[in-house]
């Protein structure tokens, strides 16, 4: 998102539900595979069970690495979907320790999306270093009375201890007030680029 050109214009959360996929039984199973983000997301159910863990680069790729294993005391953590394309049972499904899971995927395109009634917008923006400069960003927000609903930092790749922001507020950056708010924003940052707006998603 920092280096492309094309627009966000849309979201979409799907939910993720974890399940426990492979040949043999739960009794049985004392090792299994899966992608480090989906074995930390299912850690009680591990723990509980005394699993031994091996990380894998997906999810799905662990479904076909434990089928051509042939071993039923090895099993992994993958989709039901995964387990359908890969013809490998299903153990025991739901076992992530957090039931409402999703993630949030962006959609992008060339053109914008047209505003509506219920529209998110998302930057991103890195900050000069000096003490207070967060927070005199997070105070516009707060002075415009736009509701944050997403702030994360990520590292810098080209500069070490210096962090991007990716920030999601409710209301369209071609909103008048909003338009005026990044203004004021940019005043405190090394860089701004409005990622774009959209309708926002809700969860089903």
């Amino acid at each position: 998102m920092y280096s492309t050109s094309l627009n966000a214009i849309g979201e979409i959360y799907h939910k993720i539900e974890h399940c426990l996929i492979g040949t043999g039984s739960l009794e049985q199973v004392d090792t299994v595979y899966s992608h480090p983000q989906a074995l930390g997301q299912c850690r009680k159910f591990i723990q509980q069970h005394n699993i031994k863990t091996v990380p894998s680069y997906d999810t799905a790729g662990s479904v076909k690495i434990i089928k051509e294993m042939k071993k039923q005391n090895v099993a992994c953590i993958a989709s039901k979907n995964a387990s359908k394309i890969n013809q490998v049972s299903i153990i025991k499904e739901g076992i992530a320790d957090n039931p409402n899971n999703y993630t949030r995927f962006l959609v992008l395109s060339k053109k914008q999306a047209e505003e509506t009634q219920k529209d998110k917008t998302s930057i991103i923006f890195s900050i000069k270093h000096e003490p207070g400069t967060l927070f005199r960003i997070m105070e516009k927000f707060n002075e415009c009375g736009v509701n944050l609903t997403k702030i994360e930092s990520r590292p810098k790749k080209d500069t070490a201890w210096e962090y991007n922001f990716y920030v999601d507020f409710e209301r369209n950056a071609d909103d008048a007030k909003i338009s005026e708010m990044i203004n004021k924003i940019k005043e405190n940052t090394l860089f701004l680029k409005i990622l774009g707006s959209y309708p926002a998603a809700e969860l089903t």
